[in-house]
């Protein structure tokens, strides 16, 4: 069912000239998410994503309710920062794979 807008149009299609095959995706560079501690409530969803995601790359302080992502593990996903309830997670480093050339990126 399409999403009728105010103007009277649709959103179908809309999206379409930003799909693109998954080989023309850059996947020479990852994006590490930046944690604003100030800002988090520590309800851990950022945690759980990432440990069922399969990454394990978020690690928890149960005591100080706390995270700290271990960029060994993390793939760049930023699926913690699509969890997170308050916002409090977005872009950080961004850095270049071994071997690949850094270029300008835009996200």
């Amino acid at each position: 069912m399409a999403v009728v807008l105010k103007t009277g149009g649709t959103t179908i299609g809309l999206a379409n000239n930003n799909i693109i095959p998954a080989e023309d995706l850059d996947r020479s560079y990852i994006v590490y998410p930046q944690i604003n501690q100030e800002k988090c409530v520590g309800c851990g969803r950022c945690y759980i994503s990432c440990y069922d995601g399969g990454h394990q790359a978020m690690e928890w302080d149960e005591y100080s309710r706390t995270q700290h992502c271990n960029t060994e593990k993390c793939v760049g996903c930023l699926l913690c920062g699509h969890v997170c309830p308050v916002a409090c997670i977005d872009f950080g480093e961004v850095r270049f794979k071994k071997g690949e050339k850094e270029h300008a990126l835009t996200l």
